[in-house]
């Protein structure tokens, strides 16, 4: 395959992870056409950066296996080492994350944001500029946050354990978090791209697709940790812990848009949880939820 051919797959794979995470259409036909005017070099620079994510995250696949491989501790708890590593992960990324907020919050151009802060529309070259860097900064961001991973001797299934169940399952976060409006084109009226508030079935829509692809991953994990109870010594929680997990599973395989615990943490899960809770919060991005969960 010839590098140019190779580049457009991976620009194509890109478009697709953007309008995944809720950048809209009209954003990456404006960056496919920038793509399209700047030229090879651009677009040689941005595959090198997926190479690179896709590379590490190879790794961590050969070492730690599926995101649905994963089994939690069959105790029910999250070991402090592990809550740690996972905020370690998480902390390793703040600079790109910042940078990736900034990026997204002036593509968004969200109004109600902007009116409290006082602040002027940015202007077309602004946002053009902006787009330019936002597909590296996402590649940046993925490359990062999986080298932490191997760094911290993680991988992706038990991050993502942590981050549902802590995030969603305890704190209440929303698995449709992120933005909160979409670039659109408009071409049947012939006035290009407008920004406009996305309609409350879209976000409802959203928050299904995502529960769906949750519930694929997860559910597999707590199967998983049922099958690790046997033989393994977890009292004095044993008996209410083993029967509490296999009526959690069964209501998952009842309910594919159900999240797991969303009727509140079993105690020993929950009491794991609790010395983090600051720390947890204060590591959580609404904004760049949707990308952390990509998971597919």
């Amino acid at each position: 395959m010839h590098t140019q051919d190779v580049a457009s797959k991976k620009s194509s794979t890109a478009s697709k992870w953007l309008i995944g995470c809720g950048i809209g259409c009209g954003v990456v036909i404006l960056l496919m056409v920038i793509l399209g005017v700047s030229g090879y070099v651009f677009v040689k620079n941005i595959v090198k950066g997926f190479e690179e994510t896709e590379a590490i995250t190879d790794a961590l696949t050969e070492r730690y296996g599926e995101i649905k491989d994963f089994c939690p501790d069959p105790g029910g708890a999250i070991k402090p080492e592990r809550l740690e590593a996972f905020l370690s992960v998480r902390n390793s990324t703040k600079p790109v994350k910042e940078a990736l907020e900034s990026s997204i919050s002036i593509l968004s151009d969200e109004e109600g944001e902007r009116q409290f802060r006082e602040e002027s529309s940015p202007g077309v070259l602004t946002k053009i500029k902006t787009g330019f860097g936002i597909i590296p900064l996402i590649a940046e961001f993925y490359t990062k946050r999986n080298q932490a991973l191997l760094d911290a001797e993680m991988g992706l299934g038990e991050y993502y354990y942590i981050y549902i169940v802590s995030y969603y399952s305890w704190l209440g976060k929303s698995p449709s978090d992120g933005l909160e409006y979409n670039l659109v084109d408009e071409d049947e009226e012939d006035r290009g791209v407008y920004w406009r508030r996305r309609r409350s079935e879209n976000l409802e829509d959203r928050k299904d697709d995502v529960l769906k692809q949750l519930h694929r991953q997860i559910l597999p994990m707590m199967q998983n940790q049922f099958a690790g109870l046997t033989g393994v010594d977890v009292s004095p929680i044993k008996d209410p812990w083993r029967e509490m997990l296999a009526t959690e599973i069964e209501a998952m395989e009842a309910d594919r848009f159900r999240l797991p615990w969303q009727d509140g943490l079993p105690d020993v899960l929950e009491e794991s949880l609790r010395p983090f809770r600051g720390r947890l919060e204060a590591s959580y991005s609404k904004i760049l939820n949707a990308l952390e969960m990509a998971l597919e």
